[in-house]
């Protein structure tokens, strides 16, 4: 019998709605005094955006309705306003208070929304949502949204949030996103119509303060504002009663300001006042080095990352075990990204007592929506093993890094470089025609390498986690420069060094496996050459190796 009169109550309250005008002097308060500490990602509950949403917003701190609607006095955001006895902490804003104008204008504004908030009739409610539909059953735009919040998650977070893990499942249907709770902090990671009081939404927005652990996707960039908005737009949906997609009302997102009245959104009506966001691109590579080649990836502002690199002995050597019995290279580093592009690092090796300070610096990257990545890495050296096995112990490096992601799966890169010092021999002999002595003499040999190498990854996979990866770094020109003792050493490799293998990214993690003919590790000591020509003789003339790193999040 009520269903006739619901146009006519909907136009009822539409006409006794507050003025458009006097939500938007409230807007510009809070934007104007509010939220510089009130904005989104912050600890504290953000008044940017919607003033409206404000009503089904509580307070962290009581768990008092910030708004209730036509009714100023119990609202608590007008308590903390006005600092009336029984808040928590101080009066907002802190220091100097509102004038007496926009405290009135914000009470005006409280006491106008009750007409257009009345509830709906009690013969009319709204089926709950249905456990099997991700709290959407019945609610096509919730429905619609959610196939776009899934395939986001399936592709930033299943690696780790797969079913019959120990993390919460982020794959196939999200209905349980609504009861479940963060094993953590003890919140619900999804609350239907309230993104902000959801901690699903705070574990993805990075310098959250109110959040437990990493934020999410871990070992990824963050969300950019359009995946945001969409996670953000469908918890509002979840929130709506079915069927009001068509004509209910959206809040506007956080980033951007609301539309006036009468005026289309700044998208929607192709607006000048803000250019759209650019879409984030992916890194071209999912770790800072290839296997032995820096790459364009870069950790990410305060980040940090701990790195294993490992190459046993000749797989062909008497002593057998494809090399395990032979002894092994190993390298420890420790990189810190300080910027966004910007990452330093320290490593050491076994090999020659050596250690490497280096920085690299990627000022244009493909992940910020650029068609490529370019940048440079620089490194010195010092090997402090005796004199008497290892000449020049200081060394340097320079490297140009060209890289490209294609297809979403295809990663490439060249590499352009020098390197100075890279005869580290003590017991180099030339014979020189000049020098009048017959025969050859013991030179120290200073020349540097120039090198150029490529990197190249095919990733597999519907989650784009496993790897194909190859490399290879060529010194050139023989006769020029040093080469593997360049004249001194004649018989020395002269394909370069290479190697082949396949990796595995795993949030945090990302593990490689390879065979390589150098075991070398630091930037100086491969660029000269590999160890080994053809790889198959003497039984396999190569060396497994692998590396592993591991990311944290400041």
């Amino acid at each position: 019998m009520l269903a006739p009169a619901a146009p006519l109550v909907l136009a009822v309250v539409s006409a006794l709605a507050p003025a458009p005008d006097l939500e938007a002097k409230v807007k510009a308060i809070f934007e104007d005094s509010c939220t510089a500490c009130h904005d989104d990602g912050a600890d504290e509950v953000s008044l940017a955006g919607s003033p409206a949403r404000l009503t089904s917003v509580k307070s962290k701190a009581t768990g008092k309705p910030l708004v209730v609607a036509g009714d100023p006095d119990a609202s608590y955001l007008y308590a903390k306003v006005m600092g009336t006895k029984g808040i928590t902490g101080e009066a907002m804003p802190p220091g100097d208070s509102l004038p007496a104008a926009q405290k009135k204008a914000l009470k005006e504004w409280i006491a106008g929304l009750k007409p257009a908030t009345a509830p709906a009739p009690a013969a009319t409610p709204a089926p709950a949502p249905s456990a099997s539909s991700g709290g959407a059953a019945g609610n096509k735009k919730a429905a619609d949204l959610e196939v776009k919040v899934r395939k986001l998650f399936d592709d930033k977070c299943s690696a780790c949030h797969e079913a019959g893990g120990s993390e919460v499942v982020l794959v196939g249907d999200l209905a349980h996103l609504s009861r479940d709770k963060s094993k953590e902090s003890g919140k619900r990671f999804v609350v239907p119509g309230d993104p902000e009081g959801s901690y699903l939404v705070a574990k993805l927005v990075p310098g959250h303060k109110g959040i437990k652990g990493d934020v999410m996707p871990m070992g990824d960039d963050p969300l950019n504002a359009k995946e945001m908005e969409l996670v953000r737009s469908w918890i509002v949906a979840l929130g709506e009663s079915p069927g009001a997609g068509a004509a209910g009302e959206t809040p506007a997102p956080i980033e951007g300001p609301a539309a006036e009245p009468g005026e289309a959104p700044a998208e929607a009506a192709g607006g000048d006042d803000k250019p759209a966001e650019k879409e984030r691109g992916k890194s071209p590579f999912h770790g800072t080095f290839q296997i032995n080649l820096p790459t364009t990836t870069t950790l990410g502002r305060r980040t940090f990352e701990f790195r294993i690199d490992h190459r046993f002995g000749q797989v062909g050597a008497e002593r057998g075990a494809f090399g395990l019995d032979a002894g092994a290279n190993i390298s420890y580093g420790f990189a810190y990204g300080i910027l966004n592009g910007w990452d330093v690092l320290i490593r050491r090796t076994n090999s020659r007592k050596g250690y490497e300070l280096g920085t690299k610096y990627i000022p244009i990257r493909q992940e910020d929506g650029k068609k490529l990545s370019f940048g440079g890495y620089a490194s010195v050296e010092y090997l402090r093993d005796f004199p008497s096995n290892t000449a020049n112990p200081w060394a340097g490096n320079f490297q140009l890094l060209l890289s490209r992601l294609w297809f979403d799966r295809w990663s490439t890169q060249l590499t352009v470089g020098y390197h100075l010092r890279t005869n580290h021999s003590a017991n180099v002999q030339v014979d020189l025609p000049d020098d009048e002595v017959a025969g050859p003499v013991r030179v120290r040999d200073k020349r540097g390498t120039l090198g150029i190498g490529i990197a190249s990854t095919v990733w597999l996979g519907q989650k784009k986690r496993w790897g194909i990866d190859l490399e290879y770094h060529l010194p050139i020109p023989a006769d020029v420069f040093f080469y593997r003792g360049g004249n001194a050493d004649r018989n020395g490799s002269n394909i370069g060094s290479w190697a082949i293998g396949g990796s595995v990214n795993t949030g945090k993690h990302f593990f490689q496996i390879f065979i390589t003919n150098t075991r070398e590790i630091h930037t100086n000591l491969y660029a000269p050459g590999g160890q080994s020509k053809n790889p198959f003789t003497d039984r396999g003339n190569f060396f497994f190796g692998f590396n592993l790193s591991r990311k944290w999040s400041l």
